[in-house]
């Protein structure tokens, strides 16, 4: 495949930057990554903006992915395990655009996959599995069909090539796609490109494979201490991350003090956390709880001893880079991205709170600096 001038909407930052960095890979270049209601010039070959509507009213979320530019090639970032109001938005741009939507709702390298309609996470349907206990973002569903007709759109579900080939022959309305492994991905988006007009909707993995196969990569060695990990995400999965770095060896706080500093400085991983919640949180303390994380952070990168940035969670992502252009180099990692700020003077990582295996932020801390 060759790469194309491809335009992709996502609705949280660390989804933008991990979709970025995916592209980045496959092109050899940089990708920018803009914040709604800004866009990336049209001149970039591939270019990401974040509607920043993960946890906003779906109506509010439609509004903004309605306004998106229907000219070129479109895609959309989905989460794989179907958090947020991505339904809503397909529907608004489906609504607005006049084009067909193919959602592919899988990213087999982490066990999220689509079978007979339903988005499994290591064989359980995603709204009985972890994602369930995510206090701002739990699914309600786990077909897509399902909540996509909920958000108003004549929706499919295709579970097999014969249905696929068909659909694409005469496309219509939003077809979701069944897929188990990579080959079934490759299967969607090589139909993809070869019909015009359709926007692709799926996870990352499914963005990068409309561009083509990985030709570059981020340097390995770039988390260098001293190392400051701030983590404004409440998801199961970002809380056990945590707690294994903190059996490794690092300094888990949810306030910075002297101490921790001077561990720190000696190359001790410091983890800068919000407080654990038990069941849902409102928007207002979710907020407040933020506010706080994010000066904490700040104060400590001010200092001018950071040596790495590593942020977990697309809110925590958003608030410590603010609304500012930032350029993603590539992928670190899986789900990991190194990113260049103007707001952030040092190295700058990014991942998803609900990305990855128990040890990944072990592995990032320490794997990368040995």
């Amino acid at each position: 495949m060759r790469a194309v001038d491809l335009h992709v909407a996502a609705d949280d930052r660390t989804g933008a930057i991990e979709t970025a960095a995916a592209i980045a890979d496959r092109t050899g270049s940089p990708v920018p990554v803009a914040v709604w209601p800004d866009l990336v010039p049209p001149s970039a070959v591939a270019a990401v903006v974040d509607l920043t509507s993960r946890h906003v009213d779906p109506v509010d979320a439609a509004t903004r992915a309605a306004s998106l530019p229907c000219r070129g090639h479109l895609a959309h970032k989905i989460d794989s395990t179907l958090r947020g109001n991505w339904a809503s938005e397909l529907a608004a741009r489906h609504r607005e655009c006049e084009r067909p939507i193919v959602v592919v709702p899988a990213l087999p390298a982490l066990g999220r996959v689509c079978v007979d309609g339903v988005v499994l996470v290591d064989g359980v349907p995603v709204h009985e599995s972890d994602v369930r206990n995510d206090p701002r973002g739990a699914p309600r569903s786990s077909r897509p069909a399902e909540l996509l007709a909920d958000a108003g759109a004549e929706a499919v579900a295709i579970g097999d090539l014969t249905a696929l080939n068909a659909w694409f022959r005469a496309p219509h309305g939003i077809a979701v796609v069944d897929a188990a492994d990579q080959r079934d991905i490759d299967a969607a988006v090589d139909r993809w490109h070869g019909t015009d007009d359709l926007v692709l909707a799926g996870t990352s993995a499914v963005i990068g494979t409309a561009i083509g196969r990985p030709v570059h990569h981020a340097p390995a060695r770039i988390v260098q201490p001293p190392i400051l990990v701030v983590c404004g995400s409440a998801h199961p999965v970002a809380l056990r991350q945590v707690e294994r770095a903190r059996r490794r060896g690092a300094t888990v706080v949810e306030q910075v003090g002297p101490r921790a500093l001077a561990a720190m400085a000696e190359g001790v991983p410091l983890v800068l956390r919000t407080p654990p919640v038990a069941g849902s949180v409102d928007d207002d303390a979710a907020d407040a709880a933020l506010a706080r994380l994010v000066g904490e952070a700040a104060a400590v990168v001010e200092s001018g001893h950071v040596g790495t940035l590593v942020l977990i969670g697309g809110d925590t992502t958003a608030a410590v880079l603010g609304d500012a252009l930032v350029v993603v180099l590539g992928t670190v990692r899986p789900g990991t991205a190194l990113v260049e700020s103007l707001v952030v003077e040092v190295p700058v990582i990014t991942r998803a709170g609900g990305f990855g295996a128990d040890d990944a932020l072990v592995d990032l801390l320490w794997g990368s600096t040995r």
